[in-house]
């Protein structure tokens, strides 16, 4: 028996020999005398488990006593004043009855009033009153039968509001340009941008569809991206010309623009003719459209020169609230 505990004994000493230094060590921190490393005191894991330092409940408390102190000065100052005066210098309390005054009401608000019915009243903030372009993602709803087009009226519900708009779709390409879509696709998510208020990003919306025949109303669900005044979505151009003059490597192109502020537009574009020769919008000719522009090769009187461009898509600022 002997033996075997003999040879038992230094397997265990090892484990037994880290089990009472880590006893040490940790009844060491949790006094706070000599505190080990990297052996936290209990206290220390609760603060670090609720995400919190000294520092910061420190900053808390001294914030939370500035707040009482502030209330305390303020409900000294406005004690032997009128409850009038106190609501105009800071505003009804928590708790105050108001009475509100609603003008231009309907009669039939009235006539179908009931008082167990409680009636809910919410104000917007200074921000949220202005318009600007709004950009959603946006998919059909798969109940809704017909695809959505580009700028047929909708009617969008997204937080407290209710109104009418003209949405124009795109989608992004590899290239982060937002391509025009005339319709919205079958079962996948697309850009729609419109005019309308300013709602924060990440809020929900639906869009409902203006024609009375439709079997299923709500057309299409969303989120709201971002709001953007500079928002761009452009589509494909493609323009044909004729070359009129032959110099070597320069020509006269015509029929291609109409005016001269057109050709000054798109100074230095690139353009090419069938066959591949490559050429750039040098100058404008005249005043009918015509251009100067230079090529890698000799053109022939009989190509055809094309441009291929992207402009820009005006988005209708309409907003009519439903």
């Amino acid at each position: 028996a002997e033996e075997g505990g003999d040879a038992g004994g230094p397997e265990r000493d090892p484990k037994a020999a880290a089990k009472a230094r880590f006893d040490a060590e940790y009844d060491a921190g949790r006094g706070g005398k000599g505190k080990s490393k990297g052996v936290p005191n209990p206290g220390e894991w609760s603060a670090r488990a609720l995400g919190e330092d000294e520092e910061e409940s420190q900053y808390a408390r001294d914030q939370r006593d500035a707040r009482e102190k502030q209330l305390a000065l303020n409900k000294d100052a406005f004690a032997a004043e009128d409850d009038s005066i106190r609501a105009e210098l800071e505003g009804l309390r928590p708790g105050t009855y108001a009475r509100i005054v609603v003008s231009r009401v309907p009669y039939q608000f009235v006539h179908h009033f009931d008082p167990t019915r409680p009636i809910l009243v919410g104000g917007l903030l200074p921000g949220e009153d202005s318009k600007g372009l709004m950009q959603v993602r946006l998919k059909k709803h798969r109940w809704h039968k017909k695809i959505l087009k580009t700028r047929d009226p909708l009617v969008v519900s997204v937080g407290w509001r209710r109104y009418q708009t003209v949405p124009v779709y795109g989608m992004r390409d590899p290239s982060r340009r937002c391509r025009f879509l005339k319709y919205t696709p079958e079962h996948m998510h697309c850009l729609a941008t419109f005019w309308g208020p300013v709602t924060p990003p990440n809020t929900g919306m639906l869009t409902f569809s203006a024609s009375p025949q439709s079997s299923f109303r709500i057309s299409a669900t969303g989120v709201v991206l971002e709001a953007d005044q500079s928002m761009t979505i452009v589509k494909k151009l493609k323009l044909t010309g004729v070359p009129y003059k032959v110099f070597k490597n320069t020509a006269f192109v015509k029929d291609m623009f109409s005016s001269g502020l057109e050709v000054s537009k798109f100074e230095g574009a690139v353009i090419s003719t069938v066959s591949g020769i490559r050429g750039q919008v040098k100058k404008a000719a005249d005043t009918k459209g015509a251009f100067r522009a230079a090529f890698e090769d000799k053109v022939l009187r009989s190509d055809i020169i094309m441009l291929k461009a992207w402009v820009p898509v005006d988005i209708p600022h309409l907003y009519n609230p439903a």
